[in-house]
């Protein structure tokens, strides 16, 4: 039976795998990154550092990695909110689990995987807001120089992320905080006319 905590259920595993793949792209996963340019003979950027093309050198795995002049030195260290976002949304879909177990389910799940939605939200929108302005200006400066830059498969997947987020967040908030539990109605209430 396909109800609304199974759907916000399966919507928040999604938003989690997209975080995941995004937080392990480049310089774990070559085929995820940010942004690619074909500076010092192709660069490809990620959560976690950077690669180069020809050589498949990396740089050591850490957040807030430097590659100067075109990244702003300061900024990668906020990537460490896609691992918070992803630890929330993670959070959010253990909470769910009571739910599919009870016969009348109680109501602090809903409550905790509002907040919880609502937090990893946030967080995820933060870190793309962050992502974009950073390789953006660094996709410029790039080209500026006469190099080629583009965006990446990661920087759409977080989009998606953020996307879903934002629904199950708004699906939560507004099911929990005006009664609806998800739905017009709680599973244990039967009508009869």
């Amino acid at each position: 039976m396909c109800n609304a905590t199974f759907l916000m259920f399966l919507a928040t595993l999604a938003a989690l795998a997209l975080l995941v793949l995004v937080i392990f792209s480049q310089p774990f996963i070559h085929v995820f990154y940010f942004l690619r340019t074909s500076a010092a003979g192709g660069v490809q950027f990620g959560v976690l550092g950077y690669c180069y093309g020809l050589t498949a050198v990396c740089s050591q795995k850490k957040f807030g990695y430097q590659f100067k002049p075109e990244l702003l030195s300061s900024l990668p260290i906020a990537f460490v909110l896609y691992p918070v976002a992803a630890g929330l949304t993670l959070l959010g879909a253990v909470v769910l689990l009571p739910l599919f177990f009870s016969r009348r389910p109680p109501r602090w799940p809903y409550v905790a995987f509002g907040v919880l939605s609502t937090l990893a939200f946030l967080a995820a929108a933060a870190a793309f807001a962050i992502t974009m302005w950073l390789f953006t200006v660094a996709r410029d400066r790039f080209r500026t120089e006469g190099f080629t830059a583009d965006y990446g498969p990661s920087t759409w997947m977080a989009l998606a992320a953020v996307v879903l987020l934002l629904l199950v967040a708004l699906n939560a908030g507004c099911g929990t905080c005006l009664g609806g539990r998800f739905g017009r109605q709680a599973r244990h209430l039967a009508y009869t006319y």
